[in-house]
């Protein structure tokens, strides 16, 4: 199937895909050309599997293999969607009367198809509320691998604070900024203007990430042009953290700790360690309940299916997480996150988790060492690295651990565990290799 349209000067619209990843919708750009060397190429809201598109052709691939991410009803609807597009770009020719096209024409033509171009004067303010807004409706969904789900409440609220972020900034310079305006001059006033108050570059870093995304979506709906996002120095600031973990000895030590007059820090306390004994996330081991215990085997175990990537999970339960449950009769009590990161500091300090820890972190684009109690770094997530670190060190097969986890790769595995060198060092000293064998070792 080839979409050509023949009006007047032999004009040819064309879809394009231009990226060669797959398993990713991608942008379908329109293009619009003829023999008088016109040739413009504008974005669409449509977006097409590039492995299954062809751009000579103009149309999808013979032979597709259907699943959940695309099925055949999503084939007919975009090829019908194309051709409703150039239909739609004929007309819009014909009512110039004989005219000349511009490159603006075929912008505006394009917006008008998508709501009669009520979005074409757009601002960047008002598309960050609309993007958040449609993210929050669930009209805007997140890719996550090759599915499509609903942002979570943890990045609504992130982007929240970006847009909270960049209205302070705006205020700082008594300028509003448009789509033109984000440049790398403009990146580097906006980074400046966190170092000045001392703000780490993780924080500085996830404000970035938003802004370019929402520009990119926004360049994708026709609204831009500005491809400065792209530039090398245009970079998402990064550092890595000190994060801790517990040891076995620290989480008995919360564990033998008795609570019984203090119901709320008991609960707290409790879903923390299963968190701990399960190394899920926050999300996912608070919400435990009696229909998340399976007998498999005659062992228990904990069956759930991951909230963020969508990833079924079974975690043997250790005896103290069963000890746990079984006073809760395996239905966990409810808990605030925010409430459990500020309370289980006190409760670790009870427990006497008070050894110093000596932190290095980037304020202000300088680095500042700081000393700490370990109690007062820890939060709910602490829970799910601590899990993490403590299977490795019982010397449990990392890929055996991603399949409690739920990690993909044993990158982003890694990025949880949190062993010193000093436990590392002790770790090795008692493989074979280096106790090795003296009756062999010459004299």
């Amino acid at each position: 199937m080839i979409y050509n349209l023949k009006i007047k000067v032999m004009a040819k619209i064309n879809f394009i895909v231009k990226s060669k990843q797959e398993g990713q919708p991608s942008t379908v750009y329109v293009r619009y050309s003829d023999i008088q060397g016109i040739d413009f190429m504008v974005t669409t809201k449509e977006k097409i599997f590039p492995e299954k598109w062809s751009n000579g052709d103009q149309s999808f691939k013979q032979r597709i293999l259907y699943n959940d991410s695309f099925t055949e009803k999503d084939k007919i609807a975009i090829e019908e969607r194309l051709t409703e597009i150039k239909a739609f770009i004929n007309k819009e020719y014909f009512l110039l009367k004989g005219a000349p096209v511009s490159n603006q024409w075929f912008k505006e033509t394009i917006n008008k198809f998508y709501g009669n171009g009520s979005n074409k004067n757009e601002n960047l303010t008002q598309y960050i509320e609309r993007y958040i807004n449609e993210a929050k409706s669930g009209k805007r969904l997140a890719i996550q691998g090759r599915t499509k789900k609903h942002y979570s409440y943890h990045s609504l609220r992130s982007m929240r604070g970006f847009k909270l972020s960049l209205e302070k900034f705006s205020e700082s310079t008594g300028k509003k900024y448009n789509f033109d305006d984000i440049t790398v001059d403009w990146y580097n006033d906006f980074i400046q203007f966190f170092y000045d108050r001392k703000c780490g570059d993780n924080y500085i870093g996830t404000h970035i990430r938003h802004l370019k995304a929402i520009m990119r979506a926004a360049r994708e709906e026709g609204l831009h042009n500005n491809r400065q996002i792209e530039q090398k120095a245009f970079k998402t600031v990064s550092e890595e953290v000190d994060n801790i973990y517990l040891t076995e000895a620290e989480l008995k030590k919360l564990f033998d700790l008795d609570l019984s007059d203090n119901q709320p820090y008991q609960f707290i306390r409790d879903v923390f360690l299963v968190g701990c004994y399960t190394a899920q996330r926050y999300s996912d081991y608070s919400v435990i309940s009696k229909s998340n215990v399976k007998i498999i085997g005659g062992r228990k175990f904990i069956e759930l299916k991951q909230g963020k990537t969508g990833e079924k999970v079974i975690i043997p339960i250790k005896p103290e997480c069963d000890a746990i449950l079984q006073r809760y009769d395996y239905t966990l009590p409810k808990t605030l996150q925010l409430k459990l990161n500020t309370e289980i500091k006190k409760i670790a300090a009870m427990a006497g988790i008070t050894e110093i820890v000596n932190q290095e972190k980037i304020r202000g684009g300088m680095k500042v060492k700081t000393k700490v109690k370990k109690c007062n770094l820890i939060t709910g997530h602490v829970a799910r690295r601590t899990g993490c670190s403590l299977m490795v060190n019982a010397d449990i097969p990392i890929f055996d651990i991603m399949a409690i986890s739920g990690h993909r790769t044993p990158d982003e595995f890694l990025k949880y565990v949190r062993l010193t060198k000093e436990e590392i060092a002790i770790k090795l000293s008692s493989h074979p290799y280096f106790i090795g064998n003296p009756l062999s070792i010459a004299k």
